[in-house]
């Protein structure tokens, strides 16, 4: 993981229908060694690849995304005639072409996620093919001792004291923070701690290549294709 890496913010989810099986085709097409996707658990407790906490701004739906069983969700058009993923489904699309930052959202998705990436070991994948970020410090206490060997990322739009707390408590491999916050001296203190700096939402030549001269590791990009090869 020492390569700066473009990572894929939900597929190619600039020019693509985000989160969806068609967004992470079309960034692994393009090149990315890295994807990112949110989680959440659906009613029936199947693990689906979606931001949101409900479905209006991504689907044809509405209402909460933990109130409706796979079967409702699987119905709903996420863009372009896409449905909303399995996380079994992006992680087979990307096994041995890609890594996968898989970012807990929903309540629950600890322990979900941990028991999906066991089936992958079990399969020949290795805990360094995957990252596990979140905003909610629980969710990551949960995967870590269920799955100790696979990387952990807190995620932020702020720093503060308690986020460093925090990141120290779950000896996080990397930081993932919002591009307003970053500066040169944070992404030295971060190396003093180090850890690795990964920054979100980059979609700018220039502000790409501004925070790799300061010493980011990487950035979550909209438009993979833009930058793979950086």
């Amino acid at each position: 993981m020492s390569k700066f890496m473009i990572i894929a913010h939900r597929g190619a989810s600039g020019r693509w229908p985000e989160n969806t099986l068609l967004a992470f085709r079309q960034a692994l097409d393009a090149g990315a060694r890295w994807l990112e996707l949110d989680v959440h658990l659906s009613a029936d407790g199947q693990l689906v690849v979606i931001h949101d906490f409900t479905l209006q701004r991504t689907t044809d739906g509405r209402g909460r995304v933990e109130n409706h069983s796979l079967a409702e969700l699987r119905k709903l058009d996420a863009g372009m005639g896409e449905k909303i993923p399995l996380l079994e489904e992006v992680l087979e699309l990307a096994k041995d072409r890609a890594s996968v930052n898989i970012e807990l959202k929903g309540a629950g998705t600890g322990q979900a996620v941990a028991s999906v990436l066991q089936q992958r070991f079990s399969l020949g994948q290795q805990a360094e093919e995957f990252l596990a970020s979140s905003l909610n410090k629980k969710e990551l206490m949960v995967l870590s001792p269920l799955q100790p060997e696979v990387p952990l990322a807190l995620v932020s739009e702020r720093v503060d004291r308690s986020f460093w707390q925090a990141a120290e408590e779950l000896n996080v491999w990397s930081l993932n923070l919002d591009k307003s916050c970053i500066d040169q001296a944070l992404v030295a203190e971060v190396k003093a701690q180090k850890r690795k700096l990964l920054v979100f939402t980059v979609n700018d030549n220039e502000q790409l290549n501004q925070l790799k001269a300061w010493g980011v590791d990487g950035v979550f990009t909209d438009f993979p294709e833009r930058h793979v090869g950086i």
